[in-house]
């Protein structure tokens, strides 16, 4: 007879999909089934633009393959799905689509700042209210859910398109190269935005837990086009910071 622990591992690597577990019952078997497609539909959830880039049928087929290489280990299934962007990375079938890495990257931000904690707006008259001194001092964070991401491809466009309610010509250049890209959700919806190097940079500061002041300079330095007043009104009333 096995022990409790063999038929434990058996039952695991039957979840994973890399075994078949002997002592399945039809109800197991059905568990089992279930289980699989639970896992597909969390990561469809997850990755909407990237089973519109696919197709679904593709990418049904792939979140199998997905799973038996990274089965689940939370009993939440928003978790799920975090290693998407290496797996097709070096899934044979997704080569010839050198730019859907980055895709799932930006996606799986943009899943985690979905479920992101909601971050009261700071007040932007007590702000200005402040003497300089100590506004410039003030240490800033990114908000919840709030996150950089630097791709050779225009994820911005790329995310745009592929929203439902996108109206308009669906045309991306994928030629277009470099791009500094702001996930977050500033309301009710998560947003890629592009952003300039400035802005980047005040935002990349802002992350690293820098003060007012210094994320400012270091923008300025970057990019002469930048505006240290406009950008830290817009920043803040987006919430993509907290201070």
């Amino acid at each position: 007879m096995r022990s409790l622990l063999e038929l434990q591992r058996e039952f695991g690597a039957a979840l994973s999909g890399s075994a078949s577990f002997a002592g399945a019952t039809h109800s197991m078997s059905v568990y089992l089934g279930n289980t699989r497609g639970n896992w597909a539909k969390a990561l469809a959830s997850a990755y909407p633009v990237v089973r519109k880039i696919v197709g679904e049928d593709f990418f049904e087929g792939m979140a199998h393959a997905y799973a038996r290489a990274h089965p689940s280990s939370s009993g939440d299934l928003n978790e799920f799905g975090a290693q998407l962007a290496g797996f097709v990375a070096q899934w044979p079938h997704t080569q010839d689509l050198p730019y859907l890495p980055d895709v799932a990257r930006m996606e799986w931000l943009a899943h985690r700042a979905y479920f992101a904690a909601d971050q009261p707006a700071p007040d932007l008259r007590r702000l200005a209210a402040m003497p300089e001194d100590q506004l410039a001092a003030l240490p800033l964070a990114h908000s919840p859910g709030s996150a950089l991401l630097v791709s050779e491809w225009p994820l911005a466009r790329l995310w745009a398109v592929h929203q439902d309610d996108f109206a308009g010509d669906f045309e991306v250049d994928l030629r277009r190269g470099f791009q500094r890209t702001l996930i977050h959700r500033p309301r009710w919806r998560v947003e890629v935005r592009a952003i300039a190097p400035g802005d980047y940079r005040f935002l990349a500061e802002a992350g690293r837990g820098a003060s007012l002041g210094s994320a400012l300079q270091a923008a300025a330095e970057v990019d002469a086009d930048f505006d240290p007043a406009s950008a830290l009104a817009r920043w803040v009333s987006l919430g993509a910071i907290t201070l």
